[in-house]
């Protein structure tokens, strides 16, 4: 069955000339990107690559990422790719080879693989690893039905155009960039790929009408209204990968922006649940309903999942992903995300959930960012403690903020302490590392 190996073979066929990948330097139709994937694979395939064994892509982000991951799929591999930073540490599959720019040129003058390998649909594809954010990364496989599902439901809740261009500034060895490339080659729309978020560079690509729809963490959004950039003109927005303040939905909602709210992880093949664009406002801050196809429920306030997106060996017995995050759902079957199960801070017998503080703290005028943890102490279990990044211009007294925090919060999840710091620890894909604020 090549289910998952002919999706490059037919967006060529119907649309050869197509923009498929481009990235500052180079633009790919989709002929090309076939012909330069289908070298690739056949000098995987003279390496002694066989369907299944694994291969890992140390490639900055950009057109021969692409190129690489193509050809990998084409030869029947299962494809890992490497951090922007280098393999360094990294965990990796045992005898997994590495495609490198070397590996490119050599691979250049062979003529494409004829045929494409053969691979079931319950095979392995990709092999991810977890944001890290509770812990080491674990490497999770997803398998072509994986990608073929959750390519399909987002198309459902999203919609697709045939001129769509989705922007990709996310890192591509995690799920939420990965899903850009190779969902984009099912639909047969195009990819902008770069190898790191530039403000300026995205405000100028949004500007110039190169991308219909973006991937974007709060963060970067934050930063885009920072810079003024013109968020109304990509069709939609899709935010996730943490809490998106609500001034901050708000504002960038005023200036025209369609924001989609989404919220998914790796074991799920990225998105779970995600606002239609007709929804952006009237729910504003919630994560949407399931996508078409998925299952949703809260146990015990945790966010479980089912359904054909879920990668195999991340079900439980009782047949669902325990995702570890905190949830509920309202009447009309939208999902509200509370944060994970792992941070909540136990404060004198009494629970705290750092995001609710977090969110009361960003609205004072002189708080640019705000971390939450709760640090060991002898009196009270666990202290709470913000990491605030101050406005320069406006540094905070902790007196005052914790006059606001009281007047916010209850009494328990005042923190006990406040500390400055220049930025906070976050993970590539923007997720604050809260066991590193500590």
């Amino acid at each position: 069955m090549n289910a998952g190996t002919d999706w490059l073979e037919r967006a060529a066929g119907m649309n050869p000339d197509r923009l498929a990948i481009a990235d500052p330097v180079e633009r790919l139709t989709y002929e090309e990107l076939r012909s330069r994937a289908g070298s690739v694979a056949a000098a995987l395939v003279d390496e002694g690559v066989h369907p299944g064994d694994h291969v890992a892509i140390d490639l900055p982000p950009g057109a021969g990422h692409a190129v690489a991951l193509h050809g990998a799929i084409l030869a029947g591999a299962v494809t890992q790719s490497m951090p922007a930073s280098g393999r360094s540490g990294v965990p990796v599959a045992s005898g997994v080879t590495f495609v490198d720019g070397g590996f490119l040129a050599e691979s250049t003058g062979l003529p494409p693989l004829s045929h494409a390998a053969p691979r079931d649909a319950a095979a392995p594809l990709t092999r991810l690893l977890t944001s890290g954010t509770s812990g080491d990364p674990k490497p999770i496989e997803l398998t072509t039905s994986n990608h073929a599902a959750s390519a399909a439901a987002s198309a459902q809740r999203l919609g697709v155009d045939p001129g769509d261009r989705w922007l990709c500034c996310l890192p591509l060895n995690h799920v939420a960039g990965l899903s850009v490339l190779v969902r984009s080659v099912i639909y047969g729309t195009g990819a902008v790929v770069e190898e790191r978020f530039d403000v300026q560079r995205v405000a100028a690509l949004m500007e110039g009408g190169e991308v219909t729809l973006a991937s974007l963490v709060p963060t970067q959004l934050v930063r885009l209204l920072a810079a003024d950039a013109p968020l109304g003109l990509p069709r939609l927005l899709l935010v996730g990968g943490g809490p998106l303040p609500l001034d901050v939905l708000d504002e960038a909602l005023g200036r025209g922006a369609t924001v989609v709210q989404t919220y998914g992880l790796t074991e799920a093949c990225s998105q779970v649940c995600t606002l239609g664009p007709a929804e952006a406002r009237a729910h504003a801050g919630s994560a949407g309903r399931p996508l078409p196809g998925t299952d949703v429920r809260i146990e015990d306030d945790e966010i479980l999942v089912r359904g054909p997106t879920v990668a195999p060996a991340a079900i439980a017995v009782d047949g669902w992903l325990h995702t570890g995050d905190h949830g509920r759902i309202d009447d009309e079957g939208f999902l509200w995300v509370e944060g994970r199960r792992d941070d909540l801070i136990v404060s004198g017998g009494e629970n705290v959930r750092p995001e609710r503080v977090e969110a009361a703290l960003r609205e004072y005028p002189g708080v640019l960012d705000v971390g939450v943890a709760g640090a060991e102490d002898r009196e009270w279990g666990q202290a709470v403690v913000a990491f605030v990044v101050p406005d320069p211009a406006a540094r905070p007294d902790p007196a005052v903020l914790a006059e606001f925090a009281h007047a916010r919060l209850a009494p328990p999840e005042v923190p006990k302490r406040f500390e400055f710091v220049d930025e906070l620890p976050r993970t590539p894909s923007g997720k604050l590392l809260r066991r590193a604020l500590l």
